[in-house]
Parts: structure tokens; C-alpha cells; sequence
């Protein structure tokens, strides 16, 4: 089956939303961010790369790591 991660992400979205899974959007947040960094480039309204804007490039890395923290923070918390 062509793009079967886009379907599997699609389907647990989908659980995320209906079960209210926080720890799903953050782990969806670092796998999504693991990319971002591995090539340089972020696709968000507009592709950003860290080659042509690198500070707007970290600045989006840093808001989406405190995201995912953020998204984490009931399960971090003790």
C-alpha cells in the first residue's frame, strides 16, 4: 500500500481525538520533529529551511519541542 504511515498517522489521530490522548500529540510532535532535523527544512504554511532562514528555522524547532513538552507535562509531572 502506497504512503501507509500517512494512513496509520491518520487513523490514530483519529483515536487521539475520540480518547483524548495527550501523549499522542507529543509523540507525533518529536517523531515529526526527528524529521524536521534530519533535513533541514520544515514544511508549515510555507517551507522554511535552515539553510536560507536559520533563525526562523530553530525558532519553530524550539516551539515545537516546548509543544511537545507541553503535551507531555500531565505525564512528566509526578
Amino acid at each position: 500500500m502506497k504512503k501507509w504511515k500517512t494512513v496509520v498517522a491518520l487513523l490514530l489521530m483519529a483515536f487521539a481525538i475520540v480518547f483524548d490522548w495527550h501523549w499522542f500529540w507529543a509523540v507525533f510532535i518529536f517523531l515529526g520533529l526527528l524529521h524536521v532535523i534530519q533535513s533541514g527544512e520544515i514544511h508549515f504554511v510555507e517551507s522554511v529551511t535552515k539553510k536560507e532562514t536559520p533563525k526562523l528555522y530553530w525558532a519553530m524547532v524550539t516551539i515545537w519541542i516546548l509543544l511537545g513538552a507541553y503535551s507531555m507535562r500531565e505525564y512528566l509531572t509526578f
